[in-house]
C-alpha cells in the first residue's frame, strides 16, 4: 500500500473517485485508529487494490499522544451522561406513581369520610 500527501489536496473530483487499478469507485473514509485519529482517506474498496491516499495531512505528535485519551475521555462522560438521564427519566416515573398513589389514598379517604 502507498501512501501520499500534496498539501494543496483538498477534496478529489469525480475523475479521481475512480480506481485506476480496477476501475471500481472510490470511498473517502476517516481513519479511527490512536495513530491517525479523524484523518481522512479514500481507497479502493476492492479486496487486492492497493489505491490509497491520504486526504489530511499528518497529526503533529502533540495531537497524537493528546486526542485518543480526549476521544476516550468524552465517550466515557457521554455514557455517564446517558446513565443519568435513564435514571433521572426513572425517578421522574418514580414521582409521578408517588403521586397516583397519593391521590387515589386522598379520594378514597374523602369517599369513606362523606
Amino acid at each position: 500500500m502507498h501512501s501520499s500527501y500534496n498539501s494543496t489536496q483538498s477534496m478529489p473530483k469525480d475523475d479521481d473517485l475512480l480506481c485506476i487499478i480496477c476501475g471500481t469507485q472510490k470511498l473517502i473514509q476517516t481513519s479511527w485508529t490512536d495513530r491517525n485519529l479523524g484523518r481522512r482517506f479514500i481507497s479502493c474498496p476492492k479486496n487486492g487494490c492497493d489505491e490509497f491516499a491520504w486526504l489530511d495531512p499528518p497529526m503533529c505528535r502533540r495531537s497524537v499522544r493528546i486526542i485518543p485519551g480526549l476521544l476516550k475521555k468524552v465517550n466515557r462522560l457521554e455514557m455517564e451522561a446517558a446513565r443519568a438521564k435513564a435514571g433521572e427519566k426513572k425517578m421522574k416515573m418514580y414521582l409521578v406513581a408517588s403521586w397516583v398513589v397519593l391521590a387515589a389514598v386522598v379520594f378514597e379517604n374523602k369517599l369513606l369520610n362523606v
